[in-house]
């Protein structure tokens, strides 16, 4: 199942798109309150100064000795369209004069006001009323010294001025005002959504997706080129922006720059490595071709010398002389048939193989060697009845060589450890000795050819070793603390090629 793939440019857009809905919901729900409060505060204040002016009036009229004129001019009060009633309440909250003459006498109520004598300062109630919104101005009119003459001093409150004022009016302007709002939020969002898109566009977007283009053009020229080619990979053409988009570029061309030296000095490298194959393979096949003219004469020689030694008399003097002839002649023997089997390989041939019956053929070879020797040897196999697919002569050459190794590192004294462990799929030999060990600084020339630390030998013998061990797929290793020992280690798979 395909994924979609949710892209920078994708990720930066619905941010930048949830940020901007956030705060200009913010703003708008921030400018919809305080606007609405800036408004009713205005209604608040208009209707607070026609009930000032009322009250003034009021007063007025009362000291003067004139009520009976109060009645019209209440009723001239509701004549602006802002104020539906207006009407003067005693100080038990019943209403005595209204301007549209009802409810005289009664108890003046609202919902939102359970008793109006208990209210001591200028108050204000809102009342929906057939879904029209108006606002209540209770003002108090309190008892001055000019009063005293009709009312007792003892009394606060002479009464109640009462407005009542429209507020649809201004619920409309705020309307009008949220419609405004909201319309410029959208405006800004989008103009500020835009611009900020395009300038994230344009200087974040453009320049990566250049880069990433530029690096799927490089991959593709890697997968494509040859291994050791002249190919050099192109550069990225650097912007003359001054940024951190500008330095990634730069940082990417000295990437491609130290890519393209790092494939010179490789191919500058194989081409060295190809001349001096070239020249082994070619020195390898004149050892060969010389080795093979040796061995022959040789061996007749050996031929003639073991004729000799069966004729000569045992106390002749002469018979020691050809017995170290001989030793010295089997000597250059072994190190020509060491030579051949390292320039010309023999490829393993695949068969069943026991591997304790391995061992012990090996040990057989290894035995008269440890004659005058206190040398023991010790083998331990997990499982007796192990079979292995191997060629058996190459594994018991590899296992003589590591043997013969340990007996020599151990000179006339110590113990030789032969473990044989089975893992899942594969064989692992070890061959310990107690010998005097490696130094550190020899042991990653072990496996080079024709490097040794004894006074005899054509240092071939672990160079074929390995050799033999990777044409069985297999691995070898060689640890070693010098004073205390060494341990060769083989794995080898079970089976080769899946049989």
């Amino acid at each position: 199942m395909l994924k979609y793939k949710f892209g920078l440019g994708r990720k930066v857009a619905v941010i930048v798109v949830i940020a901007l809905l956030f705060f200009s919901l913010c703003f708008a729900f921030f400018a919809h309150v305080t606007g609405y409060k800036m408004l009713e505060k205005q209604a608040q204040a208009k209707a607070d100064g026609i009930a000032e002016f009322g009250k003034g009036i009021l007063e007025h009229l009362m000291v003067e000795g004139k009520p009976e004129i109060l009645n019209r001019v209440l009723k001239s009060a509701i004549i602006s369209p802002q104020i539906n009633d207006v009407m003067i309440l005693d100080k038990d909250g019943i209403i005595t004069v209204r301007s549209t003459n009802k409810d005289i006498g009664k108890k003046f109520k609202l919902a939102n006001l359970p008793d109006v004598s208990a209210i001591s300062k200028e108050s204000f109630f809102p009342v929906v009323e057939n879904k029209n919104h108006f606002q209540y101005v209770v003002n108090p009119v309190f008892n001055k010294p000019e009063c005293y003459s009709c009312h007792e001093s003892s009394e606060k409150i002479l009464g109640y001025y009462v407005v009542k004022a429209s507020m649809d009016d201004l619920l409309k302007v705020a309307r009008e005002h949220r419609f405004l709002n909201i319309t410029l939020m959208l405006v800004i969002v989008f103009g500020v959504g835009v611009t900020i898109l395009l300038a994230l566009h344009y200087i974040i977007i453009k320049p990566v997706n250049k880069l990433k283009q530029h690096m799927n053009k490089i991959r593709d020229a890697v997968n494509h080129s040859e291994t050791f080619d002249d190919t050099q990979f192109s550069l990225l053409c650097e912007s003359k922006r001054n940024d951190e988009i500008s330095d990634l570029e730069k940082a990417f061309n000295k990437l491609i720059n130290r890519l393209n030296e790092s494939k010179t000095k490789l191919n500058e490298m194989h081409q060295n490595q190809l001349e001096q194959a070239d020249r082994m393979f070619t020195v390898g096949e004149m050892a060969a071709s010389l080795a093979h003219e040796i061995k022959n004469p040789i061996s007749g020689v050996i031929g003639a010398l073991q004729v000799f030694d069966s004729e000569t008399q045992s106390g002749d003097a002469k018979k020691e002389i050809i017995g170290e002839m001989m030793s010295l002649l089997k000597r250059v023997n072994n190190a020509v048939n060491d030579l051949l089997s390292y320039a010309r390989p023999k490829p393993p041939v695949f068969k069943n193989v026991d591997v304790k019956s391995l061992i012990n053929k090996t040990l057989s070879l290894i035995t008269p060697l440890l004659q005058d020797k206190k040398i023991n040897y010790n083998v331990v196999l997990e499982d007796e009845s192990l079979i292995m697919s191997a060629d058996s002569n190459q594994l018991q050459q590899v296992l003589f060589n590591l043997m013969l190794n340990a007996l020599q590192a151990m000179g006339n004294e110590g113990t030789l450890n032969i473990f044989v462990k089975k893992k899942e799929n594969s064989v692992e030999i070890e061959v310990i000795d107690n010998g005097a060990g490696i130094k550190p600084e020899t042991l990653p020339f072990l496996f080079k050819p024709f490097f040794t630390t004894k006074h005899k030998g054509t240092g071939l013998g672990l160079a074929i070793s390995k050799r033999i061990i990777e044409q069985h797929s297999g691995s070898i290793g060689i640890t070693s603390e010098a004073g205390k020992g060494t341990k060769a280690k083989i794995s080898l798979p079970l089976k080769q090629n899946g049989k």
